[in-house]
């Protein structure tokens, strides 16, 4: 039996903006190990209640669709502990305003299944890559940031950038430029 888990970033068209502009609905599905190196999903977003990426819709009475998406998977690292990997994936989803852009850390539950271990959400824009720190990963964050109340237009520090990992139980991003949720460890 395969213990590889595989991530999957795959889009479907949904319509066409005013019959021209092509707009993706995006999916996120991640598949476990199972009997006879088969895999069973075990998370799907969108889908079963999973907020990570929104239902693309059709605006009424015009040819426009909502929200615009992109999903990417930054790739697996060892954040929590040698030899055990998270997966660091990066959403983005607009709608009239610049939308935001989340950066989520899931990785394998106990009972066989995953889930989001962190989440950052920063308004507009956010990147990430992977980055070793000695024995262990973690992940290099940067985009805009916006002090509470700071209008969209104007963040507050066009470029700040921080790096999230997990230390003594918790996620932290140093310097504390970006927050987490939650702040306390989703235990596997």
């Amino acid at each position: 039996m395969s213990s590889r888990w595989h991530v999957v970033a795959s889009r479907k068209l949904a319509g066409k903006n005013m019959g021209k502009t092509p707009v993706y609905q995006w999916y996120l599905s991640i598949y476990a190990p199972a009997a006879n190196d088969a895999s069973k999903l075990v998370y799907r977003s969108p889908g079963q209640g999973r907020p990570l990426l929104a239902t693309i819709a059709k605006a009424n009475g015009a040819q426009l669709y909502f929200p615009s998406q992109q999903l990417t998977i930054v790739g697996a690292a060892e954040l929590e502990r040698p030899s055990v990997q998270d997966v660091v994936v990066l959403s983005r989803q607009a709608g009239a305003d610049c939308g935001s852009a989340t950066l989520t850390i899931f990785g394998a539950g106990a009972s066989g299944g995953v889930q989001p271990r962190v989440q950052i959400v920063n308004p507009c824009d956010l990147n990430a890559a992977i980055v070793r720190e000695g024995n262990l990963e973690a992940v290099r964050v940067w985009g805009p940031y916006y002090k509470p109340g700071a209008p969209l237009c104007c963040p507050t520090k066009p470029n700040a950038s921080g790096t999230i990992r997990f230390k003594n139980g918790t996620w932290i991003v140093t310097p504390a430029v970006f927050a987490v949720t939650p702040q306390r460890h989703i235990q596997p």
